[in-house]
């Protein structure tokens, strides 16, 4: 949200995104809780009430599983970061189904986690971690194996207006 212009408090975000056992609906467990765990212990959320939440503060913000490492790319070139469900720190992990008390089935992972991917090249791509704040690289093979076990689930969107995002997000972002 910061680079689109828009701020917003990360205890008043997290609130936002209201609690549930299911991570399509709402944050599952305690966000300070123990990380690892899977539903309907402690675990995070997935895109769906991130992207409804953001949308909520005047964002152009869509949930999207299923994209391709092609979809990425142009949103990364088109200068539009995006939030990406991966497993920890690019690790592989196991999908595994999950049915909420409301009777909704969803995938989830052990040590689900978000990171904002801003830029590529032809092996590597550039992420900003949700946890730290910490830009890294990562292969971009680790990348997508651990973007994979989720069904290559992200955020993509937009501020309120085109061409409203800062340059400096996508310095290190290539054609590749």
């Amino acid at each position: 949200a910061a680079y689109w212009g828009v701020s917003i408090d990360e205890g008043e975000f997290l609130n936002g995104l209201g609690s549930s056992d299911n991570p399509e609906e709402g944050f599952v467990g305690n966000v300070y809780g123990a990380w690892g765990a899977i539903p309907p212990a402690g675990y995070g959320v997935h895109a769906s009430p991130v992207a409804r939440l953001l949308r909520s503060y005047g964002l152009q913000a869509d949930p999207d599983k299923g994209l391709s490492w092609n979809d990425l790319r142009a949103e990364i070139a088109a200068g539009r970061p995006v939030i990406v469900w991966v497993i920890g720190q690019m690790w592989s992990g196991t999908a595994i189904d999950y049915t909420s008390q409301d009777g909704t089935s969803t995938i989830v992972a052990r040590f689900e986690h978000t990171m904002i991917l801003f830029g590529y090249d032809e092996t590597h791509v550039q992420v900003i971690d949700a946890y730290s704040g910490w830009k890294l690289t990562y292969s971009l093979d680790n990348f997508l194996a651990s973007w994979e076990v989720l069904g290559n689930m992200a955020v993509t969107g937009q501020g309120s207006g085109a061409g409203s995002g800062s340059s400096s997000a996508t310095d290190s972002q290539t054609g590749g």
